[in-house]
């Protein structure tokens, strides 16, 4: 079963990246771009458009699949139940529900509450999802070291974000302004999402199983 669980996590962060994909090369969120750039406008915006029940599809899908994979990881002994790894792929997990319950909202006619949840929800996500595979993932096999490689390039695309707002916070400026946020956004989400599917790979593939609960009985 922990195998299998492991092959639901891949195939629910493949889909959820397929229909991105699909929304980036149909719609293109032309309607609520900034300047018609793919670069500028973030995935989020796909909820104003005619694709936004696959945007939220695929979000709920990518949460669901998810919280299946941490499931199986536990069940593998990957990760104890109560654990750093364990909490952060929940927050992962409620991130994503949070991002769908409160959508992105257009800062340029005001501030918003349920605005400040989602941009808050994002960074959370973003931020817990690599550090969890760092946490999680243990050995030397090759699913287990790509894991890591592509949370810590994922990482490196988060700092470019955290960088434009402490620059902004700084300088006074808009912060979303400085870099072209669409671009930052799928380079950090896509290099994440792989890492969350060689997370799966680990797992449906058996290597180092049961390791994290012997080293806690031996």
């Amino acid at each position: 079963m922990e195998r299998a669980l492991g092959w639901i996590g891949v195939s629910g962060a493949v889909a959820a990246m397929a229909v991105v994909l699909g929304l980036d090369a149909t719609l293109g969120g032309q309607q609520h771009r900034r300047g018609g750039a793919l670069r500028g406008a973030t995935i989020s915006e796909y909820v104003y458009t005619s694709g936004s029940w696959a945007f939220v599809g695929a979000v709920l899908m990518l949460a669901g699949t998810s919280a299946a994979l941490l499931y199986g990881l536990v069940r593998a002994g990957r990760v104890r139940p109560v654990s750093v790894g364990s909490v952060l792929m929940t927050l992962w997990v409620m991130g994503l529900l949070a991002v769908v319950a409160f959508p992105k909202h257009n800062w340029t006619v005001g501030p918003s509450a349920s605005g400040s949840v989602h941009r808050f929800a994002t960074l959370v996500a973003f931020v817990a999802l690599p550090l969890a595979v760092l946490v999680i993932t243990h050995g030397r096999s090759g699913a287990a070291r790509l894991a890591r490689w592509l949370a810590l390039i994922g990482i490196g695309w988060l700092t470019v974000l955290f960088g434009a707002i402490a620059v902004g916070l700084v300088t006074d400026q808009a912060w979303w302004r400085l870099i072209p946020l669409g671009l930052v956004e799928r380079g950090t989400a896509g290099f994440e999402v792989a890492a969350l599917m060689a997370l799966g790979v680990w797992l449906a593939r058996g290597e180092g199983a049961g390791l994290v609960m012997a080293s806690t009985t031996s």
